[in-house]
């Protein structure tokens, strides 16, 4: 809060209910779905009708359904748009919202979502943008715990990080893992997370988060999600290791202090 509160022109609130008196629009991006539904209890009871709310947060689909159908009985507008593109994407505005919701309300929002990020796709009726962003983030666990893993044999077969990194880049194994948050340090000059002792990345519990919200969705769908089983194993180890607040690309020191 000090910080938005040094930033020239901006104005702060103490509580749920003052942010939503003087506010026309209301965003909000919270760790979890309990989060989310105590939050919008607070925010929708202090709510007039019509107002617009828009969840940021990446949570179960059934909790933002029970959002949605709150906020339609008490006559506001609210769409789930859970966002792709990580801290860079947010510092550089170039955020994507996976939009869930009435796409009427959509419309409404788009001069909201355009001063964060620069591409929206609509996905369907309330929970259809949880759904896409949640399978969007089991694909990234997975690539992170696989790029880390054969970043981490080349690397000990003598390969320089750079070099591999390089060679990956351009060749079929690229990926954001790979070219913008390499979990190799030195491997890209750029600020990666793994240059920076993994810090002020996404956060390794919040992917185990979602990956655990991808296995509930396909034990409800009777799905069998193996790779998912794996990376979810992965990342619990690095949560019991105490690296849960370290940026997700750890993966890479996790593996390799298993050859060690």
């Amino acid at each position: 809060m000090k910080l938005f509160r040094s930033l020239d022109g901006a104005e702060t609130a103490d509580t749920l209910q003052q942010v939503v008196e003087s506010s026309d629009a209301v965003i909000t991006m919270l760790p979890e779905s309990q989060h989310v539904l105590l939050a919008y209890t607070t925010l929708l009871n202090s709510s007039k009708p019509e107002k617009l709310f828009v969840d940021c947060s990446t949570i179960s689909p059934e909790s933002s359904k029970k959002v949605s159908d709150l906020a339609q009985q008490k006559g506001c507008k609210f769409l789930e748009a859970p966002v792709s593109g990580g801290v860079v994407g947010a510092e550089n505005g170039t955020l994507t919202f996976m939009v869930g919701g009435d796409e009427s309300t959509l419309t409404a929002a788009e001069h909201l979502l355009s001063c964060m990020g620069s591409r929206w796709v609509y996905c369907g009726p309330a929970g259809s943008g949880l759904v896409a962003k949640i399978c969007n983030n089991m694909i990234l666990g997975m690539t992170m715990a696989a790029l880390s893993e054969a970043m981490n044999l080349g690397v000990k077969l003598g390969v320089e990080p750079k070099v591999l990194a390089s060679i990956i880049n351009t060749s079929t194994g690229r990926c954001w893992a790979s070219e913008i948050n390499n979990p190799v340090p030195g491997a890209v000059d750029r600020q990666s997370p793994s240059n920076n002792d993994y810090e002020n990345g996404f956060k390794a519990d919040l992917l185990l988060k979602d990956m655990r919200l991808g296995e509930s969705l396909a034990e409800g769908a009777h799905m069998k999600m193996p790779l998912t089983r794996q990376t979810v194993d992965v990342y619990a180890q690095i949560s019991r290791m105490g690296w849960g607040d370290k940026d997700f690309s750890i993966a890479y020191k996790y593996f390799k202090e298993q050859q060690s």
